[in-house]
């Protein structure tokens, strides 16, 4: 969140949803991340708080390789000689694989003939349909930099094709196998 908005838009968010006084060194805790999330739309609209969940996806990315590139083997020559798109399904895997274990999700990684399918099909903090939106919304911005990073900068189409907070049983979100440019 850091890297997207600085200190005072958060102060002020937080403040729209009912969050007074917030220190920036305080953890976040559910209750803080749902007053954030409602003062995102307060302030911004549901489409902003939208494009800033996927903004601050793409953000965590670098962050991302860096708690777990070693452990999560990004960094094996292995891995970065595969071709792209063999990459990019091995890539899928780890990364649903450090949901899995690192955030108690359940993330399942399946295949098409044009596209990957990323499935969450459970988030025990997700109850809530603001927080299961921003958290796919989190997912798609994540996806994108992960892709582009290992493509040389090329963009792919990603889209969520189902989402929990809309009623669905799980989230689905398709990534097409061939990049957009």
């Amino acid at each position: 969140v850091r890297e997207v908005i600085d200190h005072d838009e958060i102060s002020a968010v937080l403040a729209s949803g009912g969050i007074s006084n917030f220190d920036d060194q305080t953890d976040w805790t559910l209750v803080v991340f749902k007053a954030f999330l409602s003062g995102m739309e307060i302030r911004h609209g549901r489409l902003g708080l939208r494009g800033f969940a996927v903004r601050v996806g793409q953000a965590s990315f670098p962050e991302l390789v860096k708690a777990y590139g070693s452990d999560g083997g990004f960094e094996e020559p292995e891995y970065r000689l595969l071709p792209v798109r063999k990459r990019a399904r091995v890539g899928l895997e780890k990364i649903a694989a450090i949901f899995n274990c690192a955030c108690h999700l359940r993330v399942a990684v399946d295949s098409e003939p044009d596209a990957w399918v990323w499935t969450i099909a459970d988030c025990p903090l997700c109850n809530d349909p603001q927080v299961e939106s921003a958290v796919s919304h989190f997912m798609l911005g994540l996806l994108q930099a992960y892709l582009s990073w290992i493509s040389g900068g090329k963009m792919f189409l990603i889209e969520e094709k189902a989402c929990m907070a809309d009623g669905a049983p799980s989230c689905i979100i398709h990534i097409h196998r061939l990049p957009i440019d």
